[in-house]
Parts: C-alpha cells; structure tokens; sequence
C-alpha cells in the first residue's frame, strides 16, 4: 500500500511539472525594445511555415507564446523571440538545434580529415 502511495505522488508531481512549464518560460526572449517586436499575425507566419498548427497564440513578457500541435500530431508549446520569431524553446529548439529564421539550426561541422 506504502509503495502504490509513492507511485502515485511521484506520478502527480510528474503531471504538474509540465503544468508549471505551460505558464510560461520564466524568462524574457528578447532584450530588445517592445517597438522592435514584429506583429503578432508576422510571428504566427512564422511558426506556421515551420509546418505547426497554430492553437492560440500572444506576445507576453517578451516572449512570442504558442499553442501548437507539431507534425507529429503532438501538441507543443513554444516560446519565440518576438524580433526575429526564431524559436527559444519547445518545438525544434527542445531537440537540441535551435531555429534561425525559420530553419533549423545544426552544429554540425566540415568533415576533417585525421591524416
């Protein structure tokens, strides 16, 4: 009985952990001035070119924040940087690259050669 306790409260905190993401990044996006900011409707271009389904969307403490559901069929929240609309985290950004103007960003490097 003790154990299935445990289970349970470990399983209701994993729960709320992705609650706590949802409210919202925690930190800004951008530094820049809100005047630099694109529009709302150029940040939602933005994401939908990058294959999303747009849920809801708005611009809050310097963060662009989307409801999405991704290619996958798996819904997804992102945090843009509201000047450039590249992605800062969730979606692509989460994976490990981030996005630069709308692509995927990658560290790959040139082969070299070990001679």
């Amino acid at each position: 009985m003790r154990k299935w306790l445990i289970l349970a409260s470990i399983a209701a905190l994993a729960g709320t952990a992705g609650l706590a993401r949802a409210e919202s990044l925690g930190r800004p996006c951008t530094t820049k001035p809100q005047a630099d900011y694109l529009s709302l409707d150029a940040l939602k271009a933005k994401v939908a070119e990058q294959g999303y389904e747009i849920r809801s969307g708005e611009i809050k403490k310097a963060c662009g924040e989307f409801y999405v559901i991704d290619k996958l069929g798996k819904k997804d929240e992102l945090f843009l940087d509201p000047t450039t609309g590249v992605i800062v985290s969730g979606g692509s950004a989460s994976s490990g690259g981030g996005s630069v103007g709308g692509k995927v960003a990658s560290s790959d490097k040139d082969d070299e050669d070990d001679d």
